[in-house]
């Protein structure tokens, strides 16, 4: 019989980290899943301590424990790639994912989901999403339950009620409505629709997490959130380059995430998907054009500001874009 979950963890380089992600996974309670795990081209020098670990756990799990290696490239092949190569090996009815330098903390988090799966079937529903939530951690500083983290303060404050299981059915005007968007670390998606969309864009590289997000709570028809939280992510130090969200300088990730919300405005066609990314990426404007700012670069700064001007205006707005024009134009 095929598992009920397939979780995949793509890592690169990081085997110490990985080692306590996997073990995080391996610790769940519900028996019915098995583990997919995709090396992302990690250094000769990695290798010894990932095969230790490999071959820890295939002892343990045998056939319910896979590892597919891809091959080395400077800049890896990015998280997209290698969760998409995980999940064409899945045979999970239900996807589920970690980054390698994270863990899962709650060991009832897939039995939660399967209860909620059982619980929707005697109704003759079938989950597409679950989501749960996470806490976020700098260091040994807890920052707080962010991403999904008000939700379900804000489905009581309009009336709603969780069920018998702790779980609320909620829908996309729901979802966008609240501030930020499930981790990939909180996520479940049946399989099935993970296929129907294409699984993740593999030519993004930052906010990859968020245009599959976008891309599947339009095409879900039964969405259920948990509040509790069953993860802690490790917030990537600044003054490191070991992942690409430390990798990129601030301008170009904004950059990213305007190209993510723009694809949204062009493939959606639910009206607050819509306005959601046309307000995100007035958002994400103006903070490109704050950065030049900084920089001094007037020209950049007030040609972003107009942008920003046009995406979300406002007054205060367009007196920043024309004290940028002005000084540009003191500098020629």
């Amino acid at each position: 019989m095929p598992p009920l979950f397939s979780i995949i963890i793509a890592t690169r380089d990081r085997p110490q980290l990985f080692e306590e992600a996997l073990d995080s996974v391996l610790r769940q309670r519900w028996s019915s899943f098995e583990v997919v795990v995709v090396n992302d081209g990690s250094r000769s020098e990695h290798l010894p301590d990932y095969e230790r670990i490999w071959a820890h756990a295939a002892a343990a799990f045998g056939s319910r424990f896979q590892i597919h290696s891809l091959m080395h490239r400077p800049k890896g092949h990015g998280s997209s790639y290698s969760l998409n190569t995980g999940a064409s090996h899945a045979a999970g009815t239900y996807l589920c994912f970690l980054d390698d330098d994270d863990k899962w903390t709650d060991i009832d988090h897939l039995a939660r989901i399967a209860q909620a799966v059982a619980q929707a079937a005697t109704v003759n529903r079938t989950v597409d999403l679950y989501m749960a939530n996470q806490d976020a951690w700098a260091g040994d500083r807890r920052l707080g339950t962010l991403w999904l983290g008000q939700l379900a303060d804000e489905l009581v404050a309009r009336q709603r009620q969780a069920d018998s299981l702790g779980n609320f059915e909620v829908t996309v005007d729901d979802l966008i409505a609240t501030t930020g968007f499930c981790h990939l670390n909180c996520l479940t998606v049946r399989r099935e629709l993970f296929n129907q969309i294409g699984g993740l864009d593999e030519g993004i590289r930052w906010e990859n997490d968020r245009d599959f997000y976008l891309k599947l709570i339009e095409a879900a028809s039964c969405m259920v959130h948990n509040p509790t939280v069953m993860a802690q992510h490790r917030v990537p130090d600044p003054s490191k380059t070991v992942n690409i969200t430390t990798s990129l300088a601030m301008i170009e990730k904004r950059l990213l995430q305007t190209l993510v919300l723009d694809r949204a405005v062009i493939r959606s066609r639910h009206p607050a998907i819509v306005q959601h990314a046309r307000l995100h990426k007035g958002y994400a404007l103006k903070k490109i054009a704050s950065e030049y700012a900084e920089c001094g670069d007037w020209a950049r700064a007030g040609f972003y500001a107009r942008q920003a001007l046009g995406a979300t205006p406002g007054l205060k707005w367009l007196v920043f874009t024309l004290q940028c024009m002005a000084r540009n134009a003191l500098k020629r």
